[in-house]
């Protein structure tokens, strides 16, 4: 998270929150493939996704749509290669849907190693998506055919699941398509916390205070929201539950209430706390009781920012106490806790990925800001962005994404890269600058 944004904000308020400037796959399925699922991979797979094929004619306006949407997620997964719709020989209206009527000798002309071959049928506000996945030299189908209903608006969601669906059939992971990503908005001089599709699709707005909203950070279920609202005066965290938009107290103890973070499997949060006169780090339930307090500060140290690992054991957190902000890690059981940056002067919002193995961070060197990540040992730190300023990172649920905020072309907006650092992209493109993104985690599907 940008602690930057929070010093900046909490400037507007009151001189007390100045303090705060002191921080700122390898598996075979079925026989058919082996993918070794790596950001580095040179070599992804050439697939065809021909237009969907409506099933009556005047369903046609979405056939295309869909197959954009469905070769977009692959396109992005850095698995996959879809090919160029122009090369393709056969009408996707007139061919078939089952492996018989499939002509795979012309697909493997056209250099295709699989063919994502779908349907969709509209009536009235309801819509039937069916998908399959064939193998082109195997000239077999992958797994079972795949069915999707909904109301028609949500046809989005459906092809995402599809794509989820090929993911997990040749990987034996399911892919991301089906999460969101929350991020802080500028609107006008206020700041709203507004969430999209993880293609940055259908923005959603969360809070209408007016006023300021900061450090969105998703449930384990993706249902709730918790979130920093100055809209009483001094920072509360509040929780809110996205399906209906209905907001809750989580906490607002005097004194500061900032940075939550759910912990991953537990209906907990660490927030961070002034409430007993210095500055610490705390465990809270979502209705604000006080389970734990970690004891990470020191002295009149800042201890802010935690970000658990993904069995919840243990946090990584920002922390002055040897003089500029640094990345520690506290480890729940034991109560230790252990300094892992020794390179750079101000560095702030430690992410643990969902693996396990890395911890993304913002560091400053040479007066810019980049993304840098490194082991939970402190070994292998080294940066991801160059140049710009590029601050909160967050990982995907696979671990291969990073999303961020950055100024690269211009005002701040919300990009993703691969783990690695390659394949940068811009996510959100409204006006007013957008910053402090959380990565929700995959939906629960039957």
């Amino acid at each position: 998270m940008s602690h930057r944004s929070y010093f900046r904000t909490a400037r507007v308020f009151s001189i007390l929150f100045l303090v705060l400037i002191l921080l700122g796959l390898a598996q075979t399925v079925s026989a058919v493939v082996e993918l070794q699922i790596s950001p580095s991979a040179i070599q992804r797979i050439p697939i065809a996704v021909p237009d969907f094929k409506y099933m009556t004619p005047e369903q046609s306006q979405l056939a295309r749509e869909m197959s954009d949407v469905l070769s977009n997620d692959l396109n992005i997964s850095g698995v996959f290669r879809p090919l160029d719709r122009k090369g393709f020989l056969e009408d996707p209206q007139v061919m078939g849907l089952e492996a018989s009527e499939i002509k795979f000798q012309d697909w493997s002309r056209q250099g295709a190693d699989f063919l994502a071959r779908c349907s969709y049928q509209v009536q009235g506000n309801s819509i039937r998506l069916d998908g399959r996945l064939f193998d082109v030299a195997g000239r077999k189908i992958v797994g079972a055919p795949k069915s999707y209903s909904g109301e028609l608006r949500a046809w989005r969601q459906m092809v995402h699941a599809f794509a989820d669906d090929i993911m997990l059939m040749l990987t034996g992971e399911r892919g991301v398509f089906d999460t969101k990503i929350a991020y802080v908005q500028n609107v006008g001089t206020a700041k709203e916390i507004f969430y999209c599709d993880f293609d940055g699709y259908n923005p959603v707005q969360v809070t209408r205070d007016n006023n300021i909203a900061l450090s969105p950070s998703w449930s384990p279920d993706q249902s709730q929201i918790a979130f920093v609202s100055y809209r009483d005066g001094f920072p509360k965290v509040y929780g809110v539950n996205v399906s209906n938009n209905s907001r809750y107290l989580i906490s607002g103890f005097p004194g500061m209430n900032i940075t939550p973070a759910w912990r991953p499997g537990r209906n907990e949060l660490a927030v961070t706390l002034t409430k007993d006169g210095g500055q610490d780090i705390y465990l809270v339930s979502p209705t604000g009781q006080v389970i734990r307090k970690f004891g990470v500060g020191f002295g009149s140290s800042i201890s802010v920012s935690p970000d658990w690992s993904p069995d919840g054991q243990k946090f990584a957190y920002v922390s002055n106490e040897s003089g500029n902000p640094q990345i520690y890690t506290f480890d729940v059981s034991t109560g230790q806790k252990k300094r892992l940056t020794f390179s750079g002067n101000y560095n702030t919002s430690p992410a643990w990925s969902p693996k396990g193995d890395w911890i993304a961070y913002s560091g400053r060197e040479g007066g810019e800001f980049d993304i840098f990540i490194i082991r939970p040992d402190g070994s292998e730190n080294h940066s991801l962005t160059h140049g710009s300023r590029n601050e909160g990172p967050c990982w995907s649920p696979d671990g291969r994404m990073i999303a961020y905020s950055s100024n690269k072309q211009g005002g701040s907006a919300i990009r993703v890269m691969y783990s690695n650092g390659t394949g940068d992209w811009q996510l959100t493109r409204q006006s007013g600058a957008q910053e402090l993104p959380d990565w929700s985690p995959r939906r629960n599907r039957q």
